[in-house]
């Protein structure tokens, strides 16, 4: 992993293929992320149907969907009708407890703390029964806890007061079992495809230009980059991880190079 100091040297400020959190710079340049977001957008501002609060959008492995799920979940949507939508992102793949759902909603929505569980959903009910914001539930995996999500949105039909959730699923999934009871819900499906090469090499091409480097066909030529993505198979994780090695094996190269 180069250092700060040999990635100045090569006309970096960051490291470009890194993965990161802040989804503030994300750039959707692909044709079906775009998509994704203008139908998210499009679902979460739609309240003409209180009882059809659930979308789920289905993509391959490695197709992008944690940075989707993460850029939907901490975009600020405002409007004239409503307040503000709290959105709450989640890996379930990593969730191990019912409580640890709710405990991410009570901080979500900056409510006390709470032993109970009981106690948590009361509060959430509470903090959005008497006012004009709204709750984004934004789940990267399949719900594993279904019984407290059910609760959420039943209530959120029987109070005319939209409680949101979007799940992203492999495509392979067979929906309905994989949400089970909550398919009353659905109310938008949406599949999106894998990028083409000419897509991932643009992507990666404008990671390494937000990086810092103006000239980013100088460190990785036209070719290296087809090469690299071509044999990745159209999975965006697999082309960053490639990326990755062949730059920092770039930046080693010229610092000796240079040296």
């Amino acid at each position: 992993m180069p250092d700060s100091f040999e990635l100045l040297q090569a006309n970096f400020f960051e490291h470009p293929f890194r993965r990161y959190a802040d989804t503030r710079h994300f750039f959707p340049g692909i044709k079906e992320q775009r998509k994704v977001l203008s139908v998210a957008n499009d679902f979460i501002y739609d309240n003409s149907d209180p009882a059809k609060n659930l979308g789920v959008f289905a993509g391959p492995a490695g197709g992008g969907k944690s940075m989707l799920a993460m850029k939907i979940a901490a975009t600020h949507y405002s409007s004239p009708n409503t307040g503000q939508i709290f959105g709450m992102y989640m890996n379930t793949n990593t969730l191990t407890e019912p409580r640890h759902f709710l405990m991410a909603l009570i901080e979500t929505l900056s409510l006390p703390s709470s032993r109970s569980n009981a106690n948590r959903m009361d509060s959430i009910f509470e903090r959005l029964q008497d006012s004009s914001d709204q709750l984004l539930i934004v789940l990267d995996g399949p719900p594993v806890d279904q019984e407290y999500l059910t609760q959420l949105l039943e209530w959120s039909v029987e109070s005319n007061k939209k409680i949101k959730t979007v799940i992203f699923l492999q495509d392979i999934n067979n929906v309905t079992s994989n949400i089970g009871p909550l398919s009353q819900f659905l109310g938008l499906y949406v599949p999106f495809r894998q990028p083409s090469q000419s897509e991932l090499v643009e992507l990666l091409y404008y990671r390494m230009f937000a990086a810092g480097n103006l000239s980013p066909d100088s460190v990785i030529s036209k070719e290296e980059m087809q090469t690299l993505t071509a044999s990745h198979g159209s999975s965006i994780s697999e082309c960053l991880a490639g990326a990755a090695e062949l730059f920092e094996a770039k930046v080693a190269e010229s610092g000796k190079t240079g040296a």
